[in-house]
């Protein structure tokens, strides 16, 4: 029996599965969190596709990655306390399923300096729930301040 090799992508999707079910404390998701988009950063830029293009499919990789970091998002709460900058310059270059779950994710802030993103990105592709991002993102806001 051969050795079984799984894929960076693989490694991401069993990241996610396994975000599912940690107990963590808040700093440490935290620091997961901003690694995975540190990470993600660094896989979203065009200028590293030939780094990784023997590695593996970057379009893939990045799907991977954005899942796992919306399995952290959804199981945790913690989109508030993490810095989307090191992606926010790539988000265009996003399909649009991948830009669909980013902008979720982005609204899961609750933080108005992402509105224009939201608002900018969601125009490229008419289908994506423009309203639902809105609202998502202005609840959320609204209930952090009534935390205040």
């Amino acid at each position: 029996m051969g050795k079984m090799k799984i894929g960076f992508e693989q490694m991401f999707d069993y990241l996610a599965d396994y975000l599912e079910s940690v107990s963590w404390s808040r700093e440490t998701l935290r620091e997961v969190g901003n690694s995975l988009i540190a990470e993600l950063g660094f896989n979203s830029d065009p200028a590293n596709a030939k780094k990784n293009k023997q590695l593996c499919d970057q379009r893939k990789l990045v799907e991977s990655m954005i899942n796992a970091l919306l399995t952290l998002v959804n199981y945790h709460s913690v989109a508030d306390c993490l810095d989307f900058s090191p992606i926010l310059p790539f988000i265009g270059t996003y399909d649009e399923e991948c830009t669909d779950t980013m902008l979720y994710i982005l609204s899961c802030t609750g933080d108005m300096k992402y509105m224009e993103i939201i608002e900018r990105e969601a125009a490229r592709f008419p289908s994506l729930p423009l309203e639902e991002y809105r609202a998502e993102l202005l609840g959320r806001a609204g209930s952090a301040k009534d935390d205040e």
